[in-house]
């Protein structure tokens, strides 16, 4: 029973923003940019993360990932795989069984720890965005210990983050379209130079081949969206990044971007460069790689890359035929 103004106590939920990731992750969207027509099938704007993903060799991550999800069964006296023995699959259509065996393979995932990393870096970088917003520094002791070290590794490099480049959506022509997020952008005391700095939190790096090549693609993206995730905001022209390697590194005198290398087991922060003109190469090879694929799985004649050899005009392959 409630009584008069009850309702007063409570505020309306926020409203879901008109654009963003949709609802699996997969996929950005917002409208195109001036000039630029949705591409035929249109689900989304593809993220920069999974396109540069596109360049490497998965089967390591494959394993790891089938790996999680078996340990995942074991969590909590097998509960999870109860609930999968439970369930009547043969009645579901192949669309349907598909999704149950996703959303099992996640949930026990998840039940063996497997996002756990991901989380853990999602929180820092809502952080890191907290303070560059608005100053103030937020999370636990060992999160705000990581902060202080990376504004240290920040002080220490002379690098000063760019007023208004916190978590900026970007759009790139790569692979018919490509989002991306910028995590800060950074002015260098030393030569004036602008670029983008991304943090990671990953233990460490096993390569820095895909790095590269997102990186390449959030700084040479041509649109940054400005304003609200809403009609009320819009695209708008980027701005030209310049920035060196610094003089005496590895890259000095090429363009770069940087990682801030913030790891989970509050290791100081360094900050790295990766070198964009490599990044070019891993992208444009990316974008070739999602070509081949989606022609390699099309099954639509003339497109298709297998269909069975003719035989003559007018014969038909039966048994006599494969009798001779």
């Amino acid at each position: 029973m409630t009584g008069p103004g009850d309702d007063d106590f409570f505020d309306n939920a926020p409203a879901k923003p008109m654009y963003g990731l949709t609802d699996d992750q997969s996929y950005y969207r917002y409208p195109p940019p001036p000039g630029v027509e949705l591409p035929s099938g249109w689900r989304g704007w593809r993220r920069c993360t999974n396109l540069a993903g596109a360049f490497a060799d998965q089967r390591a991550l494959q394993i790891w990932l089938e790996w999680k999800a078996w340990m995942g069964l074991r969590v909590g006296d097998g509960i999870l795989f109860d609930e999968w023995m439970a369930r009547n699959v043969d009645t579901l259509s192949v669309a349907e069984q598909k999704a149950l065996v996703t959303d099992f393979a996640e949930r026990a995932r998840a039940a063996a720890g497997g996002n756990t990393a991901a989380r853990k870096g999602t929180a820092r970088h809502d952080m890191l965005e907290g303070y560059l917003k608005t100053g103030n520094i937020n999370g636990t002791r060992s999160m705000r210990v990581q902060m202080q070290s990376l504004l240290h590794a920040l002080e220490l490099h002379e690098l000063d983050p760019l007023p208004g480049w916190s978590e900026r959506r970007v759009w790139h022509p790569a692979a018919g379209g490509t989002m991306g997020t910028l995590d800060m952008a950074v002015s260098c005391r030393r030569t004036g130079q602008i670029g983008i700095l991304d943090l990671k939190t990953a233990g460490r790096f096993f390569t820095f081949q895909e790095i590269a090549g997102q990186q390449y693609c959030y700084d040479s993206a041509p649109w940054v969206w400005s304003g609200l995730p809403d009609d009320t905001g819009c695209w708008m022209p980027n701005g030209a990044w310049n920035l060196n390697g610094v003089e005496g590194g590895e890259f000095a005198g090429r363009r770069v971007a940087l990682l801030a290398h913030m790891p989970l087991d509050l290791s100081p922060v360094r900050i790295i460069e990766v070198p964009l003109d490599y990044g070019a190469e891993v992208l444009a090879c990316a974008a070739e790689n999602v070509r081949l694929r989606s022609i390699g799985k099309s099954v639509a004649p003339g497109r298709r890359v297998g269909a069975e050899r003719p035989l003559k005009s007018g014969e038909r392959l039966t048994s006599r035929t494969m009798a001779r």
